[in-house]
């Protein structure tokens, strides 16, 4: 039930490694969980192997954010999905664009927008609004629609030791003192994984959600040919097969 978790790939801000997501998952008795670092891909292979070993279905995206501020999430539906997301991501990149607060049409994606209760967004089929447990107060109160929401419940740390490592993390990245360290500029010290049916129990009142958030785990589904069974797509192989004239 978790759409958004970072490892230390997402540069200056998270604070551990994707082998310690996946095992604080199973802790916390996960059997899927999605990966989206901030701006970044780099830890999605490692990250498949991991989950996979731990009988976990790996989900991949993307938490693409103007600077701490998180935009949207754009999760793959497949790997066609995984590609649009990478090409997306690498225009960014070298354009040294930030970006927008409204995604691009990615086919194969999913992409869900944090839950904003002064903003009614007008929504294209792939797209949700994600709720956190903090926003459902807000939800009771101004009756926001809820027929497109999923939970979404952000995951960067698992102690206070690793908050305060990334705030040390974020001083750094903006070049400036902790003591000056805006706190636009951190995370929410909160964002830690709970156990599934502690974090589902604070949307009972909110069934579409719950069935919201299945779903989307469902239709996602990537595979990287890797495991004991895939061949070997090394150097060395190629190389071998060249001499042996294969």
């Amino acid at each position: 039930m978790y759409l958004n978790t970072h490892t230390y790939y997402s540069l200056r801000y998270g604070t551990f490694c994707p082998k310690t997501l996946v095992e604080i998952a199973k802790e916390n008795q996960c059997t899927s969980i999605a990966l989206t670092d901030i701006n970044s891909t780099s830890a999605c292979l490692p990250f498949v192997q991991e989950a996979l070993k731990k009988d976990i279905k790996p989900i991949i995206g993307v938490d693409f954010r103007n600077g701490a501020k998180q935009q949207y999430i754009a999760l793959a539906k497949n790997n066609k999905g995984f590609q649009n997301i990478n090409t997306f991501l690498s225009e960014l990149l070298h354009s040294k664009k930030q970006p927008e607060n409204i995604a691009p049409e990615l086919e194969n994606t999913f992409i869900i927008y944090p839950f904003q209760k002064d903003l009614i967004r007008v929504l294209k089929t792939n797209e949700y609004i994600g709720f956190s447990p903090v926003d459902i107060p807000s939800i009771h109160l101004t009756r926001y629609p809820t027929e497109k929401g999923v939970i979404l419940q952000t995951v960067s740390f698992r102690t206070k030791k690793d908050f305060n490592t990334h705030r040390l993390l974020r001083a750094i990245g903006k070049n400036t003192l902790l003591s000056k360290l805006s706190k636009q500029e951190e995370g929410n010290p909160n964002h830690k994984m709970l156990p599934v049916n502690e974090l589902v129990a604070y949307y009972t009142d909110f069934p579409e959600i719950i069935a919201n958030t299945k779903k989307m785990i469902k239709s996602c589904s990537i595979d990287f040919k890797i495991g004991a069974s895939a061949k070997p797509q090394n150097q060395q192989t190629y190389m071998q097969k060249f001499v042996d004239g294969r």
